[in-house]
């Protein structure tokens, strides 16, 4: 008696089947892409929150705001950060003073989740949560319009992130200032800010850390 053999896929259903595949990718990848961004973004909020009750809480008990890192106008920071390892200097990042002695937080040069990797040309305040202590250094500066404007939009500090588009100067109006919207899409241009008021004129741009 003959035996039939299994009839096998035809080249016509193969190509449909990767179609389909295809199809599905399509859709798929994006939406994974869209849920890492929105999972990273949130990540980011409650980071900043987080830093935020700590800078508070410092700035309730010292009567001060918690300064940041800055290599140029504190020497000690320099034993932290130290030339030949960042020969531009480093500054517009948190400063350890949030830690020790009291540990209002225990990590605080914490990643940014949407960070650039680390690597030569890359500042530290990009791969870090920004932090800028805006009152004392509109004192430092007082011809500065950058320090004073910052100072009246933001109030005493601002954190921020270089969001989804990993940049944080943008070279245009708004430059650093501008800010994420998610409305305008998962993927669209500006960092994300978190600071004490978020109200009145913009900052201007190029000016210090304006566009930086």
């Amino acid at each position: 008696m003959r035996r039939e053999h299994p009839k096998g896929f035809t080249l016509i259903e193969l190509l449909i089947v990767v179609a389909i595949i295809a199809i599905l990718a399509a859709i798929a990848v994006p939406n994974f892409l869209e849920a890492q961004t929105r999972s990273r973004v949130s990540r980011v909020v409650s980071d900043m929150r987080t830093f935020a009750t700590a800078i508070e809480a410092y700035t309730v008990d010292y009567n001060a705001t918690p300064r940041m890192t800055h290599t140029t106008f504190h020497p000690v920071d320099r034993e932290l950060f130290p030339a030949s390892e960042h020969p531009g200097g480093v500054f517009g990042v948190m400063n350890p003073i949030l830690s020790t002695p009291i540990a209002y937080i225990t990590d605080v040069f914490r990643k940014d989740p949407f960070t650039a990797e680390s690597g030569t040309g890359i500042r530290l305040d990009e791969q870090l949560f920004t932090y800028h202590d805006l009152a004392t250094y509109q004192d430092r500066n007082p011809t500065s319009a950058f320090w004073a404007a910052s100072t009246d939009f933001y109030g005493n500090w601002r954190l921020g992130s270089v969001g989804p588009d990993r940049t944080f100067a943008h070279g245009f109006s708004l430059s650093a200032q501008l800010v994420y919207d998610p409305t305008n899409g998962t993927l669209s241009l500006g960092n994300i800010w978190r600071s004490p008021k978020n109200s009145g004129i913009q900052p201007p741009v190029g000016t210090l850390l304006g566009a930086h």
